[in-house]
């Protein structure tokens, strides 16, 4: 029986998605809404559009593989419900003819207006569990997330997360309602219809995120810690499976989803066996969930024997992907990947830049939780209690994983709100003022800091990639084949792209940019393939390996910008697995009242790198400083921390020979020569043959200069 909405209730659920709205569009809403057209904010929102113009071409038909998203090589393209979406609401908004603006309107508006839908299913399921005090501040706590969560739900961001999110926790609210229903007085034979359609949701968000995996493992852990959970989960991961089965492809993550939900069905359908027997006979219940576990691991082993290859490359993989594995290094390139603990900032600070003040009352909620899992005898209380854990342990571990655990804490902080509303009944109208303030006050600021930065390619980018587009040659000899309907590639077999194909090399983040604005082949791409192989390229310091290197990515334009020789030099070096003391060195000097500062020492290697020389000095010969400076260093010792490089000593000397007979004199010593500044070398470099600066951004385009280069044999 559905309780009727108290006008309060209603009004405060209205307020959340109002507030959840304004704080998506109205900060970042000039630097995505441009009088040159949308900018989108960043490359895989790129890609997406890229995709969803494809589709809106040759509608509702979608490209199986895209020959402008990278080359050399193959780079499927999966069939992708996301972008079939946003082509279809610009496909019916546009009455079967959808122009190029409204495309692109429909994808930056689509994530904020579903992001701001977050609170409704979510308020649903706390009033469903825990009452109406929870669900109402359980709307407002949802609003106003900051962190992950408003990156990817907010104007201009159309990635897939924000579907996946929403779709996840609409399917898990309908999935606890089934539970709540079917576990009644009923008998059990409640919830059906919810039961489905959650399924039905758990399917699309593996369709849209076939990496899901942890959507199935859940609940498969919810079943085996509460066995009457068995039968709904059943239901939704069959009918889930029966859904990724019409639309997945052959992508590796897809293969890895197929194992996963067979062995999380596999363990599901024997606790359910074992639940009844045990009901059946009366057994002891003491041991029914140990019998279910041993019934679960033999299920598990069963699966991986069947298909050992995929069951150990699925361990391997997602080994790779914890913190301690082999992406911790470079996934510094990759924001979203980065667990908690590694962000620069620590304390309160980075919680409540990353979660706003929701996590005050949410982490006494999940400690109880713990409780709930042990002693409840409520199996939604259970199913409840584990994904808020589980999702948010996940944040922790990475970073985009709080696009689940965010809507988890939203639910627990609601729930505390409600505890302290209720142990304080004295001043419930001025302690509820004062807590939704702080609430929105403390998440606002950070929120409207997040949403304003511009992640887009800038004027200067655009500036570049429209040069690009405009006075290069056409990689696929015709340019109406960036839109042309491209079928899927047969297991194996690679593209034969022409022999004018040719690839712009650039660093990944810039991959999508190239495609999707000037229409041409990137080197590498969001995707991070061949992207060692630019990187060993960009960090090359002999130019016979640079040109193999350059001949392998088939490349025949480079653009760089100067964070590639700067902000991104580090990671760089991390994918050409190169050792940065080969580059350069951070030491520390002493200040005036005696405090450190660090100081960065560039290397001979730096100004011989082939991305220095091209950026730095367009491939001129660079003339050695008239001064040049060797530095002394040593190991400082600090209290409770860790040994510092100390800078001692800065000699200049006229010439690099003198510096280095300087150097050999004292061969006890630790010194280095080079330059504090990567616009002055200590060295001399001969010219950069076969590199061309073709086009420079105006000063008037940006804060950054980008350069196209044209490289030659």
């Amino acid at each position: 029986m559905v309780r009727r909405l108290p006008f309060g209730s209603a009004a405060v659920l209205a307020f959340a998605v109002l507030v959840a709205l304004a704080v998506r569009v109205i900060p970042s809403y000039h630097s995505v809404i441009t009088s040159s057209g949308v900018n989108f904010q960043d490359n895989d929102s790129w890609h997406h559009m890229r995709v969803a113009h494809n589709i809106a071409a040759h509608f509702p038909h979608q490209s199986g593989f895209d020959p402008y998203a990278l080359f050399p090589g193959r780079d499927t393209q999966n069939t992708d419900p996301w972008d079939l979406f946003i082509a279809t609401v610009a496909w019916l908004l546009g009455l079967g003819k959808p122009s190029d603006w409204l495309i692109d309107q429909v994808g930056a508006w689509l994530p904020a207006v579903l992001g701001a839908l977050l609170p409704v299913p979510l308020f649903f399921l706390a009033r469903r569990l825990f009452g109406d005090a929870s669900a109402r501040w359980t709307a407002i706590a949802t609003a106003a997330i900051p962190g992950t969560l408003l990156w990817e739900t907010h104007l201009g961001v159309p990635d897939h997360h924000v579907a996946e999110c929403l779709l996840s926790v609409c399917a898990f609210a309908l999935l606890c309602g089934a539970v709540e229903e079917g576990t009644a007085e009923s008998g059990g034979r409640g919830g059906l219809s919810r039961n489905v359609v959650s399924g039905l949701l758990f399917g699309l968000c593996l369709c849209v995120r076939p990496a899901g995996i942890f959507v199935p493992a859940t609940l498969a852990i919810a079943v085996l810690l509460e066995p009457v959970l068995a039968p709904f989960v059943v239901r939704a991961l069959a009918i889930a499976g029966a859904v990724f089965l019409l639309v997945s492809t052959g992508s590796v993550w897809a293969r890895y989803t197929w194992l996963t939900l067979a062995g999380c069905l596999s363990a599901c359908l024997l606790a359910w066996a074992l639940g009844t027997l045990w009901r059946r006979r009366e057994w002891q219940e003491g041991f029914l969930q140990p019998a279910i576990g041993i019934a679960a691991v033999a299920a598990i082993v069963i699966v991986a024997a069947l298909q050992p290859a995929v069951f150990s490359a699925m361990l391997q993989t997602v080994r790779r992907y914890l913190p301690s594995g082999q992406l911790t290094g470079q996934s510094y390139s990759v924001a979203e990947l980065i667990p908690l603990w590694e962000i620069p900032r620590s304390g309160p600070s980075l919680l409540f830049e990353t979660l706003g003040a929701v996590w005050l009352p949410a982490l006494p909620v999940l400690l109880y939780g713990i409780y709930a899992i042990l002693g409840s005898r409520r199996p939604a209380f259970v199913l409840c209690a584990i994904w808020g854990l589980v999702m948010t342990v996940a944040g922790v571990l990475q970073m985009r994983m709080w696009v689940y655990g965010g809507p988890a804490l939203a639910v627990a902080a609601g729930v505390g709100c409600a505890w302290l509303m209720a142990a304080l009944p004295g001043f419930r109208t001025a302690i509820s003022l004062t807590t939704a303030a702080l609430l929105l006050a403390t998440s606002i600021p950070h929120v409207v800091t997040q949403s304003r930065h511009d992640g887009g390619p800038g004027s200067d980018w655009r500036a570049a990639l429209a040069w690009l587009r405009r006075n290069t040659p056409e990689p696929m000899g015709d340019a109406g084949a960036w839109l042309r309907l491209w079928p899927a590639l047969p297991p194996g077999q690679n593209f034969a792209y022409p022999p004018s194909a040719y690839s712009v090399l650039t660093w990944w983040d810039y991959g999508d940019w190239v495609n999707a604005i000037a229409h041409r082949m990137p080197s590498t791409n969001g995707t991070q393939k061949d992207a060692d192989i630019v990187a060993a390229y960009l960090t090359a310091t002999s130019p016979e390996l640079a040109q193999k290197l350059r001949t392998r990515l088939s490349a025949r334009y480079a653009v760089l910008n100067s964070d590639v020789t700067g902000k991104f030099w580090d990671t760089i070096l991390q994918w050409a697995n190169r050792d940065p003391r080969q580059f350069g060195a951070v030491v520390f000097a002493s200040g005036p009242s005696g405090t450190r500062f660090p100081v960065r020492i560039f290397l001979p290697d730096y100004y011989r790198s082939i991305a220095v020389r091209m950026f730095n000095f367009d491939g001129r010969a660079i003339v050695a400083a008239p001064e040049v400076s060797v530095f002394t260093t040593q190991i400082m010792h600090t209290v409770g921390g860790p040994d510092l490089e100390a800078l001692a000593a800065e000699q200049k000397f006229p010439s690099e020979e003198r510096a280095r007979e300087y150097i050999a004199s004292n061969p006890g010593a630790s010194m280095l020569l080079g330059s504090r500044d990567p616009m002055v070398s200590p060295v001399n470099v001969e010219e950069l043959t076969g590199v061309t600066r073709v086009f420079t951004s105006p000063e008037s385009a940006g804060p950054q200069t980008v350069k196209v280069f044209e490289l030659k044999p």
